[in-house]
């Protein structure tokens, strides 16, 4: 253990060392840059200030119009020899609708002028992932305020990838996606994964806003030799802070092949049939900067699982007979949530206004099966959620998340556990820290339980099942910078330096020590591309323990960041 610590702080040391020395070259950069203007970019911080105090003075004032104003992608046109490119991306371009713009703008003619309502337009917008820059803002006219809602489209048409070698091996994924279908904001995607598991292969169809409306629409199928899941649901979610009703209904139906793992090897594999009906309606409310909702669900759930198929030396945990679980379960869910979203460039993208909610919520669901209704015996469900966070400013921001739940069956059971910190210091001109901790456990869990880390998900110089078990913490810190943002409006450039470590505890997990890496990185932004604006290309060094194989770099590529 007292190893692991030294190569830990002496892994710390190495990240700082590297920002220490690329800190001289930075300072001379100044402030961050803002993007680059091409004739409608969004506006200085100093007509931005003087826009919000003449929004503050109209707050309150009757909303007399709504006037949308969507632009393409490249609007106007930048001279030089790059605009025929320009020209030719925005003709195969499906420029969003007005009427899709204002289905997802809060203010209507009538409602009251709220500067607060207006930065929650901006921020429903930016998630749909379609937009470049958006803007809503309110100006007087007579004695109310005529509203103005400015888009810029991005490109939505869009490849993710990710790539890792691992055991003599290389895995990956493919996707391609759409999100602003002919301008309606609808989102379709198809992707080939191959790992370790198999291959597959999936679709995807989902509409934000069906008919103009609110009501949300979602449909996946797959399939591939672990088996095949679909899902279809339908419903009007809480899509605002004030929204006061919502409902819901999801229904899920699963054949597939579960395999777990053991110090990277596939040692045991069983039948499972999930099938899962839930719906839900909710009722929302606010008083002052809080809000509570409550909502009521009904869930029917039929889990089976196969006997396992245990290979030599598999963990007599993974061993098992057929069995099945009929859950009918009668919910109630409160939450009290007071929002604070801060917003920030240059996290987790090179480019655009990424939204980041500090606020505190608290997250309490209640639920009983009874056997009379079909359920396999009487049981309680008990599962809390809370976050809180913290922006301090110079010395940064951050939050930790926590989950609880568990079935209750004279006692805990199936129970799990997640605990997520991260903080984010942008003191650096150009540059990004980010410290991220997870942990996992359950306890008297499924046979499919099972959590793994690898090559794919934050430990990026071990095989893509390097470590599993029903215990993991992992551990990452990566220092971002950026080098060159907006270079002809097509790509911004940075580089990283990172620090990843992982450990697991019980079956699966081989006693496996802390594992340790280091790495560097290039990043590349798109800055007119809606869906995962980053690519990263990392190469990462395994620095502790030794392992089984030989010290070699491993190369790995994604469609966003590394975790």
């Amino acid at each position: 253990m007292r190893d692991s610590a030294t190569r830990a702080a002496a892994s710390l040391l190495w990240l700082w060392a590297g920002l220490a020395l690329g800190l001289g070259h930075v300072r001379e950069s100044g402030a961050a840059e803002a993007p680059a203007d091409t004739g409608l970019a969004a506006p200085s911080a100093a007509s931005v200030a003087a826009a919000s105090r003449e929004a503050s003075a109209i707050d309150g004032h009757p909303v007399a119009r709504v006037d949308v104003d969507p632009h393409d992608i490249f609007e106007p046109v930048p001279h030089g020899r790059l605009a025929p490119v320009y020209r030719l991306a925005d003709r195969l371009h499906f420029r969003t609708r007005p009427s899709t713009v204002r289905n997802h703008v809060l203010i209507a003619p009538g409602d009251a002028w709220s500067e607060a309502r207006a930065r929650e337009s901006e921020r429903g917008l930016r998630a749909l992932d379609i937009f470049d820059a958006v803007r809503v803002s309110g100006r007087p006219s007579g004695d109310s305020v005529a509203v103005s809602v400015w888009t810029r489209d991005a490109w939505t048409t869009s490849p993710e990838f990710a790539l890792e070698r691992g055991g003599g091996q290389v895995f990956g994924s493919v996707q391609f996606s759409e999100r602003n279908l002919f301008g309606r904001a609808q989102q379709f995607n198809f992707g080939y994964r191959e790992d370790p598991t198999g291959v597959s292969r999936s679709f995807e169809l989902a509409d934000p806003g069906v008919r103009g409306s609110h009501v949300r629409f979602e449909a996946s199928a797959s399939g591939g030799s672990s088996g095949t899941v679909n899902s279809i649901s339908v419903g009007l979610p809480f899509y605002a802070e004030d929204t006061p009703l919502s409902f819901g209904l999801r229904a899920e139906r699963a054949f597939t092949t579960v395999r777990l793992f053991d110090s990277g090897q596939e040692v045991a594999t069983f039948a499972q049939r999930l099938e899962r009906f839930e719906m839900a309606v909710g009722r929302g409310w606010r008083s002052g900067r809080t809000i509570s909702r409550l909502t009521s669900s009904f869930l029917i759930v039929d889990r089976s699982f196969g006997g396992s198929t245990l290979q030599p030396g598999a963990p007599p945990e993974f061993a098992g007979v057929e069995e099945r679980l009929r859950i009918r379960r009668f919910g109630v869910e409160g939450r009290l949530w007071r929002p604070a979203f801060v917003e920030r460039i240059g996290v987790d993208r090179l480019d655009g206004i990424e939204d980041f909610d500090l606020g505190r919520s608290f997250e309490l669901s209640l639920g009983l099966s009874p056997r009379a209704l079909g359920g396999s015996v009487d049981e309680g469900f008990a599962a809390v959620r809370t976050m809180v966070g913290t922006d301090a400013h110079r010395v940064g921001f951050g939050w930790v998340r926590l989950q609880l739940s568990s079935r209750l069956i004279s006692g805990p059971r199936e129970a799990t556990g997640r605990l997520e910190g991260r903080w984010v210091n942008q003191t650096i001109p150009r540059h990004t820290l980010v410290l991220a901790a997870l942990g996992a456990a359950g306890w008297q869990t499924p046979r499919d339980y099972q959590l793994v880390v690898g090559g794919l998900n934050g430990l990026r110089a071990h095989e893509v099942h390097a470590l599993a078990g029903n215990q993991v913490w992992r551990l990452n810190a990566e220092s971002r910078w950026l080098l060159r943002r907006d270079f002809q409006q097509l790509l911004s450039f940075g580089a990283a330096a990172f620090w990843d470590a992982a450990r697991t505890w019980g079956p699966g997990s081989g006693d496996a020590p802390w594992q340790h890496d280091l790495g560097l990185g290039l990043r590349l932004g798109l800055p007119r591309s809606a869906l995962n604006r980053v690519a990263r290309f990392d190469i990462a060094w395994p620095v502790s323990p030794a392992g089984r194989g030989p010290r070699e770099p491993v190369f790995s590529f994604g469609s966003s960041q590394a975790f």
